[in-house]
């Protein structure tokens, strides 16, 4: 009995240490915005980037649309433009384009990264119905995270928000939702390991050893993928914040030549 209760405690202490590293890490990948000086520039509206167009979107309606960089509408309706708003537009467009995917794409690389990573975790340990029951708490989570930006092939979006915005979400509410889900997943863990003992003592010691070995190498990768990518947005959150504000006066050009683009100040500091 006792080296059954020794072997969950082990378990439960190489599960946890696992997630705290996930959790302070997947942090870490956004702290570093906030250390930096804090960028003022926020997007009023949704934006969804594709190869061939770009949709300024509220309330899930597209309100403004630019298509290859040349071609404005409004509600709809195509606007005439002269050649040097055309130009002004395709400036516009272009640096939308280079931003936005960039950091939507260094967001989902993480959270992919970490995600894969503990579902692997969470199944090694729970078995196929427990992971079943985990997977859908994932899927809610990760539900939430699309509202704020998704990505899927070359076709990017990201909400409404400040860029400041960014980090409060990912060190906050982010992990508070992660741990959320990491108490329903340990309870879950928890109850299959205890049958798994019943049943057979010597098949689930080699298991927790194969478990815990496969923690560390888990934990160990991870690090290393999150740390590369927390420096790839730290190198780039100044610039990030130089380049939209210069985006952001390119905006304010483009509204005076077009004055009917006022109504939708995609980028505005807050």
């Amino acid at each position: 009995m006792r080296l059954i209760f020794a072997s969950i405690n082990g378990c439960r202490f190489a599960y946890k240490s696992f997630i705290l590293t996930f959790i302070l890490l997947l942090s870490s990948v956004f702290s570093s915005q906030a250390q930096a000086e804090q960028c003022p520039i926020r997007l009023k509206f949704g934006l969804l980037i594709s190869p061939d167009h770009i949709r300024i979107m509220q309330m899930g309606r597209t309100q403004m649309q630019i298509n290859n960089d040349a071609e404005l509408f409004i509600r709809g309706e195509l606007i005439t433009l002269t050649d040097q708003e055309r130009y002004m537009l395709q400036e516009f467009s272009m640096g939308l384009r280079k931003e936005l995917p960039e950091i939507v794409a260094i967001a989902m690389d993480s959270l992919d990264i970490g995600f894969d990573a503990l579902n692997k975790v969470i199944k090694g340990f729970a078995g196929t119905d427990a992971a079943a029951e985990i997977e859908e708490h994932f899927m809610e989570l990760r539900f939430g995270l699309l509202k704020r930006f998704a990505r899927s092939g070359d076709n990017f979006y990201i909400a409404p928000q400040g860029l400041n915005e960014l980090d409060d979400f990912f060190t906050d509410k982010l992990s508070g939702q992660i741990s959320n889900v990491v108490t329903d997943s340990m309870r879950v863990m928890l109850g299959a390991m205890g049958e798994a003992y019943r049943q057979s003592e010597g098949l689930v010691e080699g298991q927790v050893y194969d478990v815990n070995e496969s923690v560390e190498k888990l934990s160990a990768s991870v690090e290393k993928s999150l740390a590369f990518n927390a420096n790839r947005l730290a190198g780039q959150a100044a610039k990030f914040c130089e380049r939209f504000e210069s985006l952001d006066r390119t905006e304010a050009r483009l509204q005076n030549q077009i004055p009917e683009l006022r109504k939708y100040d995609i980028l505005s500091r807050q």
